[in-house]
């Protein structure tokens, strides 16, 4: 994607000094193979998490509720990630302008955005279930219905990520100004952000507020405030990624006890709390413990060093892992996009009450096929719609040329 951004991709970080310099002075950046595996790890993982939450009895089960209360790392990871790009490419580039960005970058998401939802309401919300004719007979009726989801980028249970994009991209020229403003007082910017975060998520988890805030408070998780320390943390370490990846050099065993500790915290509170709370075993704002902070902060940084480790030393060992990561990243936004709509449709035909998968095969072969499909589906999709006309509008990608086209070139 993306911005984590749509058209993007990541940098070369070893690349030599001289060629980071002229490609800078020609108004580019080097390209970070890193951020290609960080992107292309963490939407393998989203849509694990999905197929797992839509193959299990997510409401009752503590196994389930662990894994993704972990997984959580991965939305937002990817804000982490839309801000270190974002803040790598314009940090230091002269002549930036609000307007300039807003044209070049808003329409890489808001058109897939609605493109999309509209996909999903039509698919999910009125043919599936028989209201085609209602639709027809009232179109204002439906057009407001549709209206009222898109305000909140709940058409499709994932395309509130794309909503909460959106308000990044319109909130990243002040965020950028802030990074320029505060040079040399970015560890009490971040710190400040961090105890913002830390209030943030408390209220969440403990507030409960009155009816009439509560029908719109829910939409929390559709905005960008629970996730503003993630932007930055990502912004900020572009700003400094050339000291952060000197510090990482031999910090794997440091950083890999950092995660086991801070995950043990994480999931033996959630227990305690069930246990010998009246905490229930599912939360919706799970994502959004106080306590799992520390976890989510230590989880991005391990899969930054561990890409970056790659990067600059097995990426040249590798070349057919390499291959993959470079197409999967360059397919990644449209795969997450389009995952929700395959994963629906391979779960929709039905033996009794079961997804007709899970009656044949049973667990835990259930959720793995079904897992392995809806990667596979996407892809599939994805190369489709990438040659179609109109390619940037539903993938946020430049249309591809057809095999035989290549073929007929050479």
């Amino acid at each position: 994607m993306t911005t984590y951004a749509p058209g993007q991709g990541g940098v070369v970080a070893n690349a030599p000094a001289t060629t980071g310099q002229s490609v800078r002075a020609a108004g580019k950046r080097a390209y970070l193979h890193n951020l290609d595996l960080i992107r292309v790890t963490t939407f393998s993982l989203v849509i694990f998490v999905h197929c797992l939450t839509q193959t299990t009895d997510e409401m009752h089960s503590m196994p389930v509720n662990t894994t993704s209360l972990l997984f959580h790392f991965t939305r937002n990871t990817f804000f982490a990630l839309t801000g270190f790009v974002l803040m790598y490419q314009y940090f230091d580039r002269p002549g930036f302008t609000t307007v300039g960005f807003w044209r070049k970058r808003i329409k890489l998401v808001i058109f897939p955005y609605l493109a999309w939802s509209a996909i999903y309401w039509i698919v999910e919300d009125v043919w599936a279930h028989g209201r085609i004719g209602d639709v027809l007979s009232d179109p204002v009726g439906g057009l407001t219905e549709f209206g009222r989801l898109v305000g909140w980028g709940l058409s499709g249970f994932q395309m509130y990520f794309l909503f909460v994009m959106l308000q990044v991209y319109l909130l990243f020229p002040l965020v950028l100004w802030l990074v320029r403003a505060t040079r040399g007082h970015h560890a009490i910017l971040l710190a400040c952000s961090f105890a913002v975060q830390v209030a943030i998520t408390s209220t969440i988890t403990f507030w409960n507020p009155p009816a009439h805030i509560a029908e719109h408070w829910w939409h929390h998780y559709a905005t960008f405030i629970p996730y503003q320390f993630f932007i930055l943390y990502g912004a900020l370490a572009a700003a400094h990624r050339e000291q952060i990846d000197r510090w990482l050099v031999g910090k794997g065993w440091w950083l890999f006890g950092s995660l086991v500790v801070t995950a043990l915290l994480a999931v033996g509170v959630y227990a305690g709390n069930v246990w010998f709370g009246d905490q229930p075993v599912h939360d919706s704002n799970s994502a959004f413990f106080p306590y799992l902070l520390p976890f989510l902060v230590v989880a991005i940084t391990c899969l930054y060093a561990a890409a970056a480790h790659w990067a600059r030393h097995r990426r040249d060992a590798t070349p057919r892992f390499a291959r993959v990561v470079t197409f999967g990243s360059n397919r990644s936004f449209g795969v997450f996009l389009s995952h929700v709509l395959v994963l629906y449709f391979i779960l929709k035909p039905r033996s009794g009450d079961q997804p007709w998968i899970l009656a044949t095969l049973g667990q835990p072969w259930g959720t793995l096929v079904t897992y392995v499909a809806t990667i596979g589906g996407a892809l599939l999709l994805v190369e489709i719609l990438r040659r179609l006309p109109g390619s940037i509008y539903l993938t946020g990608r430049p249309r591809l040329p057809y095999p035989w086209s290549r073929t007929a070139d050479r």
